[in-house]
């Protein structure tokens, strides 16, 4: 498959990515650990390397799936996950205050201590300054 720059950084992804939600969302009736699991490398085996989940996803449980069969090839894929979309407790949540723990609530599911994309999902304006903050703090 196909790799392209991400906008302006130095990742490359490829052209087709993982979006997760269907590995844990009712409407597609998936509910088998070993199926997402096949899915997700399935993705790899075909040269996928851009996984996109989000913490309200199965309230968290996409992200647990993601870090359990990404856990071995981390350092050779594209992780990103989201803030403020709806929180694992279902809830939207744009404190800045909380992207912090969030994020540290998503590292720990993904069983990771960096993501490589962290998406503000519809944030106010007021709320880049602290995305910035993050990034500077080397967690995203």
């Amino acid at each position: 498959m196909k790799l392209r720059p991400l906008g302006d950084t130095d990742m490359n992804v490829s052209e087709i990515g993982l979006g997760a939600w269907q590995l844990v969302n009712p409407d597609w009736g998936l509910h088998d650990t070993a199926v997402a699991h096949q899915i997700i490398h399935a993705s790899l085996d075909a040269g996928g390397n851009f996984f996109n989940t989000a913490p309200g996803y199965g309230h968290g449980r996409s992200e647990e799936l993601l870090g359990q069969a990404l856990k071995s090839v981390r350092q050779d894929v594209i992780i990103c996950t989201k803030f403020s979309h709806y929180s694992a407790d279902g809830k939207r949540d744009f404190d800045v205050a909380h992207i912090r723990p969030t994020l540290e609530e998503s590292l720990r599911r993904l069983q990771t201590d960096y993501v490589d994309v962290l998406l503000l999902h519809n944030p106010p304006w007021s709320h880049w300054g602290a995305g910035r903050l993050t990034v500077r703090q080397n967690c995203a």
